[in-house]
């Protein structure tokens, strides 16, 4: 099979046709839909999705996690005794409504199994064969999903109704065929201009690229420079409630969530900084969750609130969605949408928006940016010691210090660690600042590396940096 070479501005100009090719595809397809039903629809879709996701961690019965996970998704069928067993334990331990949603999905995702299959897509197809393949799946889309609801009450501009029977199977489609693609597409249109021997290769099935966007984490985790398990080992939080075993979410989760963040980065008076508005407002909404899950509420309610616990105009405004495209909402984290005259927001919503709000407030603290570099030193002593490597007290050698020093096979390993950070949604809403900003990064490592110094060394270097990775 033959293939065309593209370079330069003839791979950009196809890259960027291809954006608006599946950015138009995205709303043409939400277009028909009614936006009450339709998100209504899709936060119950959601909300088992996340309690699926959520299960591994959850269950402590071994027979049940093996029917539940080792369940067959494949040819758009399930075996009937297999799931009817494990919808009467999960309606025992979480009550009749989870396991209905739960049911309710496992058919929705059966079906798209199929579909993909049929439709030549492999990759999806393999993601979904099993259940416990769902979670992992389910999980590397979570970004996608979740900017498809903000995009809905501007999308939808029809009169078809949206159901809870049929949401998946109108919108993971939306994100598997459009949406990770443009998100990829977003990350080829910013290495097309780091790497100059950049090129795009043509085929009759589509073109794959010469160079890609690599992360060094794989748990589709959102970009954080330290993440509260690096810090939460000593935290101490104050009033933390006890939760019910029934639920896998929980109002009260939410608050020891709020209560744990604050312990955890107590060091960098975390409290002390515009997150402390936004958190007690997220504790008085959480006391007026419905079924310990939804929060809804009027747009003059939440400015009231806002307004009592001192929450800025714009710190306000990004608690609720105002995307008109898809690629802004995989870039932001408001808790809201607003439909009907009404905000819906849930406790999960409230939870992703003020953890990453949390980061927003650190990463303007300059003991925090310091301190986050000894803690990823840290982390990297920690993985070369895993890797078995024998990690040395000592930190000069020949009058050079390094960060961390450690020895294997006889050869001395000197590693320097950078924990730069450079924000991954510029490659999406500021591609120009992103790359400018790598071209600057690698200069630097290039002018502060021994052999471009002209010297010679006998031992290893490594040059360690933090690795960023997108839900």
């Amino acid at each position: 099979m033959t293939s065309t070479k593209l370079t330069g501005q003839d791979a950009r100009d196809l890259i960027e046709s291809q954006l608006d090719q599946h950015a138009s595809g995205i709303r043409n397809a939400l277009a028909p839909f009614g936006p009450l039903a339709a998100v209504g629809a899709w936060l119950e879709t959601l909300r088992a999705i996340e309690e699926l996701i959520n299960l591994p961690g959850e269950l402590d019965d071994s027979v049940l996690e093996l029917a539940l996970f080792g369940l067959s998704l494949r040819d758009g069928t399930i075996a009937p005794r297999q799931l009817k067993f494990i919808l009467h334990h999960l309606g025992y331990l979480y009550g009749s409504a989870f396991a209905q949603r739960q049911a309710r999905l496992l058919v929705q995702l059966s079906a798209m199994q199929f579909s993909f299959t049929m439709h030549g897509l492999p990759a999806a197809a393999i993601g979904l064969s099993t259940v416990g393949h769902a979670v992992g799946y389910l999980q590397s889309r979570r970004r996608h999903l979740v900017s498809l609801l903000y995009l809905l009450p501007v999308a939808c501009r029809g009169t078809i109704l949206m159901t809870n029977v049929n949401a998946l199977t109108w919108m993971l489609p939306q994100a598997e065929v459009s949406g990770t693609t443009l998100t990829g597409l977003l990350q080829q249109r910013a290495v097309s201009e780091l790497h100059d021997d950049f090129a795009l290769f043509l085929d009759p099935r589509g073109f794959t690229a010469s160079h890609s966007y690599a992360t060094l984490d794989d748990m589709f985790l959102e970009a954080e420079r330290v993440p509260i398990i690096e810090v939460a080992a000593d935290a101490r939080p104050i009033g933390l409630e006890p939760l019910r075993p029934d639920r896998v979410f929980s109002a009260a989760e939410l608050r020891n969530g709020v209560a744990l963040t604050e312990a955890a980065f107590a060091e960098f008076k975390l409290d002390k900084t515009a997150f402390a508005g936004p958190a007690t407002l997220v504790r008085e909404l959480s006391y007026r969750a419905e079924d310990d899950f939804w929060v809804t509420l009027s747009p003059a309610e939440l400015s009231a609130l806002a307004d009592s616990h001192g929450v800025s105009t714009a710190h306000r405004q990004a608690l609720v969605a105002s995307s008109k495209t898809f690629v802004e909402p995989l870039n932001s984290y408001p808790a809201f949408v607003t439909v009907g005259g009404e905000l819906r927001g849930t406790v999960t919503l409230l939870s992703r928006f003020l953890y990453n709000f949390k980061n927003v407030c650190l990463y303007r603290s300059r003991r925090f940016q310091i301190r986050s570099g000894f803690i990823f030193e840290q982390r990297v002593k920690d993985e070369l010691a895993r890797q078995g490597f024998a990690v040395q007290p000592v930190k000069r050698i020949d009058r050079k210090e390094f960060d961390v020093i450690a020895t294997r096979g006889g050869v001395i390993f000197n590693v320097q660690c950078k924990n730069n950070l450079v924000d991954p949604s510029w490659i999406d809403l500021n591609p120009a600042r992103f790359v400018r900003t790598n071209q600057t990064l690698e200069r630097y490592y290039q002018r502060r590396s021994p052999r471009s110094a002209g010297e010679r060394s006998s031992s290893g270097t490594i040059l360690a940096w933090t690795g960023w990775s997108r839900s």
